[in-house]
């Protein structure tokens, strides 16, 4: 099946009613439930003993380390190509519908894949940090998440006034419609510097790759 590009909204993906519901989310959760964890995870660290500033300085990196994972993640594992017909199927509901669908409930992670990415990455730095360190380092985290989904949000669906968010808006929609090997950093683009994949004079834009996707998607 191919799927053009569509600002369409209220396709399904799956035809299972639930499973369908679960892969939306309003964009207001990521708020609802992040950021009393965010503040929660703070006031812990000092409950453990940290100082204010300690407990600011490894929240602050941990928001940079944020950054690093949003940019790996985007340009490694979103913009990923299965070599298999099948692969390619499995992994379209990964990132490729979101180059092709504009729906407003699909663009935050749904609570499924952001609780349990979440608690992976809990795990993980209580593995690799340890405690007290990983409080404020894992708010710091999340912090940096919940930038990443909101200017991800505003980039699609907002109105940008200030330079800043233009700015924001004209790289994410490059990366959209002309330069989809480009701008990988959403809600910072350091590390497209850093990598040298960002917009450069007298860059061409990309060449269009058609690429047998066959979404598991039901058009309604």
């Amino acid at each position: 099946m191919s799927v053009e590009s569509s600002n369409r909204r209220g396709v399904r993906v799956f035809e299972n009613n639930f499973l369908d519901w679960m892969s939306r989310a309003h964009p207001a959760f990521p708020a609802v439930f992040w950021v009393p964890t965010c503040i929660a995870v703070l006031v812990w660290s000092m409950v453990q003993g940290l100082s204010w500033y300690a407990t600011a300085g490894v929240a602050v990196l941990g928001f940079f380390v944020w950054t690093f994972f949003e940019y790996v993640l985007h340009r490694w594992i979103f913009h990923f190509v299965p070599q298999s017909k099948e692969g390619r199927r499995r992994f379209y509901l990964v990132h490729q519908i979101h180059h092709e669908y504009h729906e407003w409930d699909r663009l935050v992670a749904p609570p499924g894949l952001s609780l349990t990415l979440g608690a992976f990455f809990l795990a993980l730095f209580y593995l690799t940090i340890g405690t007290p360190w990983m409080w404020p380092f894992y708010a710091g985290f999340i912090v940096g998440y919940l930038a990443y989904d909101y200017v991800h949000f505003y980039t699609h669906f907002g109105k940008p006034k200030s330079r800043m968010a233009k700015m924001l808006r004209r790289r994410h929609m490059q990366h959209h419609t002309t330069y989809p090997d480009k701008w990988y950093g959403v809600s910072s683009p350091m590390w497209d510097y850093v990598f040298r994949t960002h917009v450069k004079p007298g860059d061409r834009p990309a060449k269009k790759v058609e690429l047998d996707w066959d979404p598991p998607i039901i058009p309604e």
